[in-house]
This record gives structure tokens, sequence and C-alpha cells, in this order.
């Protein structure tokens, strides 16, 4: 076979050929999806950026398509980026000016002369490196860019979201027009436009090095970096479900057949069923019903360009860690990531979630499900760990939330170390860099807060009861919009600390966005009763002081407060929330929260906790509390640390009145809740304790009296801080009573 018929110099140009070429460009564009990963790499490829004539830049493809190679070269005309010099790839007659034509046609008929030009740079598609090194123009190029610098970028095209997925010519025509490369360029575009096709193009992030050794090890090179660029932009679609699922039973080793039956029916308990087509309907269908449900979903661009760059890095994985509030918020993430090309992953769900028709549903959108509780069991924790760490090695990204359950407090949970652990030990014995990337979403208004509150007379209900109803419920709601932030990433190294797990907790609170709702319910729970305008005025101020702190930020809505405050007081007062009674004068009005309304309100204060935090424990600056207050708060928020008293200067002096009794209203309950916790443990034979929950649940029971709005999270919130403070020493068996009694004069003197 004449290799040459294959490969020539394709030249690339500048300009189009014709205005019928721009017309073609143009009108493919409207289905034309550009991904950047890094806007500063690719600036630097523009033609008047072009500076170092000792570099040579080179294209990499996967394809030959001519009409994918035409849409490239229009790219480049329309963003200014120098086109390449030489060029390798099918022959075409329909872009060329009528110039080349007749040359090109004759060129079919005999080998193409190499023209000894110079090379600036080059658009190599490597699917055929075999061919590539056997092409005498190939060998020629190489010859003269040996031993010189080279740029690479690599150029990924994406059909429908499905990497080099090309339409089948019908098996009949396919005798008459050969081969795929010997396809007629019209008979494509035509293909390419009664398909309606979605293309996207990618253009990866430029990488540099020296060339050096044979010409099969520069194609090896080219191919190797198109493979690991393939690998980072379609992550999941590389491995099928069942071979990862296989992969982990054949490395292990099991003893007898009761262990392999054991491990078969805990893996397909357990492992994912990922089918990109369908995961794909399924978030797009979600996408667009959750846009009816949600106003907007708001999330920044510059924070969304650094996740592509990240995912451009080689022999990578992003472990996402988002907050976990509601059951939206592995759809509304794993929906912004697929909106956003970022490959979606794979998510550590519950098993409590594993029944028909969630779990079949969520294994196929990449969900695999684990036991909420395994410490005991090794079998099963050697036989998760093998799983996971074929994933990582598969090139997934993966999700899961490192506070075990949704939080009923509206605070982001102390983290559940396990997980991570793992993720860290496969860091440790993997080739792969795992980067964790803390997630924050933020609601308005959240319906789930109904059910939480019934759970403290109720009990907790399997997700599997009243499913349907549950779902419909949720989508019957309006919930205005929802705050999305990734925060920059944390390299996951082997050396795994519990301070880790904490700094991502850290992170995720404090990057959160302060809601309208949150500034609402502080503002009313803190001050009891208050005219609209006061309201309005209380609430701006609150904003303002906040905001001193750089890293606060806010939620649209707070700034259009007088229109805001009067929508939302009208529709509680609707709703039974809100009481609006006039005063005695009959002058003004006054709104009241209902004591129904407090555990909702409740929930949406402590997720502003973070935030007033500061400023509380500056209430106690040059006092014998400080010391005390800023641990106690360091220890139960997860987005507050003392040393942010410090970092940042916080004017005591120009705190209103109004404001410094809201603190103190704010933080109250917590510090009495701390007391109350002393004194029943103190009074009570509740020590040994095997278990945290067997403590957290009895000490429940007993304070719920005096704190109906209690959450067994916050219980365990100070449970943690009464162990690190050595006032429940010996793993939960005894418990210091002199610390303990200081403890709660301390809290005494404070209130």
């Amino acid at each position: 076979m004449n290799i040459s018929r294959f490969f020539f110099q394709r030249k690339f140009y500048d300009k189009f050929s014709y205005r019928f070429h721009r017309f073609i460009y143009r009108f493919i564009h409207r289905k034309f999806d550009i991904e950047i990963p890094d806007p500063q790499s690719f600036e630097s490829l523009k033609s008047e950026n072009v500076t170092d004539k000792k570099q040579v830049t080179i294209y990499i493809s996967g394809i030959h398509s001519k009409i994918e190679q035409f849409l490239i070269n229009g790219f480049m005309i329309e963003n200014g980026i120098a086109a390449p010099t030489l060029s390798f790839g099918p022959k075409t007659l329909f872009f060329r000016p009528l110039s080349e034509v007749m040359r090109l046609i004759f060129s079919h008929f005999g080998d193409s002369e190499f023209r000894d030009c110079f090379i600036q740079s080059l658009y190599i598609p490597v699917d055929s490196p075999e061919e590539l090194v056997l092409n005498k123009y190939f060998i020629e190029v190489f010859r003269k860019i040996n031993h010189c610098e080279v740029r690479f970028v690599p150029i990924i095209t994406l059909w429908n979201k499905n990497l080099d997925q090309k339409e089948k010519i019908p098996n009949w025509l396919n005798q008459l027009t050969g081969p795929y490369h010997f396809w007629s360029t019209p008979w494509e575009l035509v293909m390419f436009l009664l398909k309606r096709r979605k293309l996207s193009l990618r253009i990866e992030v430029a990488s540099t090095s020296k060339i050096e050794g044979s010409i099969e090890d520069f194609a090896k090179r080219l191919c190797k970096t198109m493979d690991n660029s393939k690998r980072n932009v379609t992550g999941a679609s590389l491995r099928n479900w069942r071979d990862l699922k296989n992969d982990t039973l054949l490395e292990l080793d099991f003893e007898g057949e009761y262990h392999k039956k054991l491990a078969l029916n805990t893996m397909n308990a357990m492992a994912a069923q990922y089918t990109p087509v369908y995961a794909e309907t399924i978030s797009a269908w979600l996408g667009k019903l959750m846009k009816t449900r949600f106003s907007r979903f708001d999330y920044s661009q510059d924070e969304i360009l650094e996740l592509r760059k990240l995912w451009s890095v080689q022999d990578s994985n992003i472990i996402f860690v988002p907050t976990h509030k509601s059951y939206f918020d592995y759809l509304i993430l794993n929906w912004v990531l697929y909106f956003e090309k970022v490959t979606v992953p794979l998510v550590v769900a519950g098993d409590n979630l594993n029944f028909f028709p969630l779990g079949s549903i969520l294994r196929r959108m990449g969900a695999f499900f684990i036991r909420r509780s395994f410490h005991d069991d090794l079998f099963y924790k050697n036989l998760l760990q093998n799983y996971i760490g074929h994933i990582i090695d598969a090139g997934y990204s993966v999700e899961f939330f490192i506070e075990g359950g949704r939080s009923r407090s509206g605070m982001v949970r102390s983290p559940r170390t396990g997980m991570l652990g793992m993720f860290s030990e496969i860091a440790r014995s993997s080739s792969r860099r795992l980067y964790v990337v803390p997630v924050s979403i933020t609601y308005e208004k959240l319906q789930e807060i109904e059910d939480y509150k019934k759970e403290k007379t109720q009990g907790k209900s399997p997700e599997s009861d009243h499913f349907w109803k549950k779902v419909l419920a949720l989508f019957k709601v309006s919930y205005g919009p929802v705050y999305i932030r990734f925060s920059q990433p944390i390299l996951l190294t082997g050396k795994f600390t519990v301070e880790t797990a904490f700094k991502i907790a850290e992170t995720q609170e404090k990057s959160s966005v302060v809601s309208f709702a949150s500034i609402f319910a502080a503002v009313m729970l803190g001050l009891k009763e208050l005219s609209p305008r006061e309201l309005v005025e209380r609430m701006e101020e609150c904003v303002k002081i906040i905001t001193t702190l750089p890293y606060i930020h806010t939620a649209y809505a707070l700034n259009n407060l007088d229109v805001n405050c009067s929508k939302l007081s009208e529709s509680l007062r609707k709703q039974g929330v809100l009481e609006i009674s006039q005063k005695p004068d009959g002058r003004e009005t006054i709104l009241r929260l209902t004591h129904k309304s407090k555990p909702v309100m409740q929930f949406y204060k402590n997720s502003a906790a973070f935030t007033f935090a500061p400023f509380f424990c500056e209430l106690f600056r040059d006092t014998e509390f400080f010391g005390f207050v800023t641990e106690f708060l360091e220890s139960t928020i997860m987005g507050y640390y003392s040393s942010l008293n410090s970092e940042y200067s916080i004017d005591r002096s120009a705190f209103p009145d109004w404001f410094v009794a809201l603190l103190r209203e704010f933080f109250a309950d917590n510090l009495k809740l701390f007391r109350a916790v002393l004194k029943n443990l103190a009074s009570s034979e509740l020590l040994p304790r095997k278990h945290r929950a067997d403590l957290v649940k009895s000490l429940n029971s007993l304070v719920v009296s005096d704190f109906p709005l209690v959450t067994d999270e916050e219980i365990y919130e100070i449970i943690f801080f009464l162990e690190k403070k050595e006032i429940i020493t010996g793993e939960l068996s005894e418990l210091n009573a002199e610390l303990a009694e200081k403890y709660s004069g301390t809290v005494d003197a404070l209130f």
C-alpha cells in the first residue's frame, strides 16, 4: 500500500478560501462548544504572541476526519492562532483554493514532492502511528525537529460527549466508497448536518520538552500525550464498570468458596454500573427539571476554569467533597459539572439509598454503595479499598460526603475520617496524584428541614418509605437560588492526619455563601420583635459588619433588602411562620416569629454561625473567658478557628448595642447546652459507653425538655470537645468531675 496516499503536507490557512467556507464554519459553529482549561496557555498560541522561533509547536489530534480538521483550521482563523506551517492528514479537495485542486488531483497518481520549508508548527493526527513512522515526509520532518524544544498542544474533539464516536456508513455504500478515510468531504458534511451531532472542541494545556531519541520514540511520545489527554477528558468512559469489578475480585486472594461467594455478593451490592449515555440522559433531564425548581445556579466561571485546568494535569484525579444538607447536593453538583463539561465523578453513596428504583438509577449514573459503618470488618474494608484503588487508577474522579450524613443543624458537621484515610492510603500506593476539592452548596430554601423537624418526635424513617411521595414533595416547591463554590484543591498525600480532614471541613464552611435566609433568621431569632423598617435596617447593618471580614461572601438577595424583606414577610405570614401585629398606638407594624417556625429558622441561622463567631469571641477579648469561648466555638463550628480574630481586624467599639445582644442570643443556646451536658454527665451514670452514638442518644433524651431544638450532631460536637479537653477520658469511660465543674461555672459566669 502506498503510504503517501494517506499522508501528505496538508496545508492549513490563515484565512478562509471562500465566503462559502466561512458560511459553513459559522453554521456549524452554532453546534460547536469550546473548552479551554488554561486560558493563559491558549493566549500564548495566538499569532501576535508567538515570538520564540527556536520552539516548534505541535498540535496533536487523534482523528483523520476532514470535517474536524476544517473546523480546527476555522477555529484557528477565528481566534488568530498561527496556522501550522506543516501538517499531515487525509487529502481533500473540498476546502482548497482552485489553484491547488489540480495539483492535489495529480497527487493521487504519484507521490507528492516534499517541500523544503521552515517548520514553525505542525499538525499531526496520531491515531495511526505505525503509518506515520513509515511516511517519508514525516521522517524528513522528524530529522528537522529532532533535538529541538517542542510545545505539545493536544486538540480533542468530542462528539455528543463521546470521544471518537463516528457514524458508520451503510455496508452497501461502504462497498462503493471504501473505508472511512476515503469518504468524500461533501458526504461527511451532509452526514454531520443531517444527524445534528453536537461537537465540543477542547484545546488542552500545552506542555514543553525537548525531542530526543528515535522516530519510533517520538511517535510513541505523541500517542502517550494524546492518550493521557483523552484519559483526563473522558474519565469514566475509559473503563467499563464490569472490568473494574472483575479486576478487584481477581486481584484479591480468597480462602475457600465461602469467601469467594461473599466477595462476589459484596461487590454486586457495592459496584457502580456507570453507563455514559444513561447518565447523560438523566443528567440533562434532571437539569431541566431542577431549573424549574431553582431560580438560579450561582457558581464562578473562574472556578470552573480552574477545575478544567486541574483535570488536564496528567495522572491526576479530583476528589470532590461537597457539604451535605440536602438530597439535592449530589444532583446539583453532578449537573453543574456535566453542564460545564468537567468529567462527572463517581459518587460514594450510603447503602440506605440502595433500594428500588432509586438504587438502579443512581448506579447507572455512577454511584457505588457502601455500608454506613464497617470499622471492625477488615474483609469488607479491604474489598472496598481495592475497588476504589481501581477506580482511581482508571482515571475516574470521585465524590463523597465527608460529613457522613446530611446536616440536621445547618452547620457543617465534624468530618468522618474513614473514607478520606482510605483515599490517602491509595494515594500512597498509586502513581496518580489525588486533589481534594472542597465544595460548598448553600440554599435559600430547603423543604427537607420540615422532615428534620419531624425526626425529633417520630424518629428517622428509612429513605425507601413513601419514596415517590417524598420525591413529588421535593419537586413541588420553588427553592430560589442555590450557590455552589469550588475551593482551591488540596493535594492528598499518603501522610494522612486528622487535621487534613478538619482543614477540608473548615474550607467547606468558610467558603459558603451567606444566604438571605440565614441573616433574616439570625436577626429575627436574636432580636425577637422588629418593625419592617427595623428589620431592613438591622439586616443591612449586619451585612455591613460581617463583610468587613474579606472571606465573607453574601447572597445577591441581600443587596435589595427593602423588596426582598417585604416579599418574604408576606410569604411567611401566609404560611403561619410570621406573626404581624400593630403597636398599641397603631402607628407601626411588629413582626414576630411563631413558635412552630423556630426549628426551621434555627437551621438557617446555624448555617451562618461561622460568620458571626469571630465577632462573638471579640466581645470577650482581654477577659478570662476569651480562651474558652474561642476554643469551644473552634471545636463546634468547622468554619471558625481562633486565629481569625488576630488575622483580621475587628473593631469591637463599632458594634451597636443591638448587635451585641444579637451575638449573645445567637450563641447562648450552644453554650447553655454545653453546660447542661456537663451537669447530666456528672449527675447520671452515663459513663462508661462503648460508642459515642449511644452516649449522644442518652444525653439528647435528658436535655431535650430544656432544649427542644437540639440535634444529635450538636451533642456530638460537644462530646468531641470534652474529649479534646480531657474532661471525658479513657475512651468514653471516665468523667473528670473537677474540670467539668470548672467549665460549667465558666458558662454560668458568661450568662
